[in-house]
């Protein structure tokens, strides 16, 4: 996920509703200085399974008043390592050497920021009062959601969905012409208007939002599972043929015998 503001599409495309800030954006505010951003803290800096990780300090029992640390902030990031793992397992190597080269920035609890994502845009950052710092990361406002059952349940590759975002804006651009052609030819074959939900439920797909989240849904099933149909790889490729083969490509994995 990118926050809606964050959404910037090549120009003359308005997909979904990431464009909605523009149409309500009075004179006054677009002529109004960004905000200023004040780091809540500063992070400490570790490598987690190979990626460089910002740690609000609490979540390590540092500068911390009262009881310090929870158990539940050390399985954060326990968790956080188990998510890496997995990745480091599934993605081609010479391709997992570019995504450890995106930084993770985790935190307890953000004050206003709740969903797990990937922030392109530093003026975003900036126009929205937050942490320039977080320009580029992929980040995580609430380190307890990677404890949730719920989310687990509905979002068990949901670092890796980050990390997709951050992969085709660092190394392949948001600009890529073959996803957004086959982001457009999904759309209007209709494909993903009507699919299972892990509920059991029958809704539109996410990945129809935009162009970047069509490739960051379909990496999920492409190298793990989704919580929308098509679920795994082999239903992908049956599904949508051409985004599970540009993925293959994109990605660096040699074609199977």
């Amino acid at each position: 996920m990118m926050n809606q503001a964050q959404r910037m599409i090549s120009p003359g495309r308005l997909l979904g509703l990431s464009f909605l800030w523009l149409a309500f954006l009075t004179p006054s505010l677009a002529n109004d200085k960004p905000a200023k951003s004040v780091p809540r803290f500063d992070p400490v800096v570790r490598e987690i399974e190979g990626w460089k990780v910002h740690i609000e300090p609490v979540l390590l029992g540092e500068a911390v008043s009262g009881d310090g640390v929870s158990e539940s902030d050390h399985r954060s990031l326990t968790l956080l390592a188990n998510h890496l793992q997995r990745i480091q397992i599934l993605i081609p190597s010479e391709t997992l050497a570019k995504l450890q080269q995106v930084e993770i920035w985790i935190e307890e609890e953000h004050p206003s920021l709740g969903t797990m994502q990937y922030h392109p845009s530093r003026g975003w950052l900036l126009a929205n009062g937050h942490d320039e710092r977080l320009t580029k990361k992929v980040h995580l406002p609430r380190a307890n959601q990677l404890l949730s059952k719920e989310q687990m349940l509905k979002h068990p590759a949901m670092i890796l969905h980050e990390l997709a975002h951050a992969y085709h804006d660092q190394f392949l651009s948001f600009d890529q012409p073959e996803i957004i052609a086959a982001f457009e030819e999904a759309k209007t074959g209709k494909r993903y208007e009507n699919v299972l939900l892990y509920t059991g439920q029958t809704v539109r797909h996410y990945g129809l939002s935009n162009h970047k989240e069509y490739f960051a849904e379909g990496t999920e099933a492409y190298f793990y599972r989704n919580d929308f149909f098509p679920f795994v790889r082999a239903e992908l490729k049956q599904h949508d043929p051409t985004l599970h083969n540009l993925l293959g490509r994109l990605w660096g994995e040699r074609p199977r015998k």
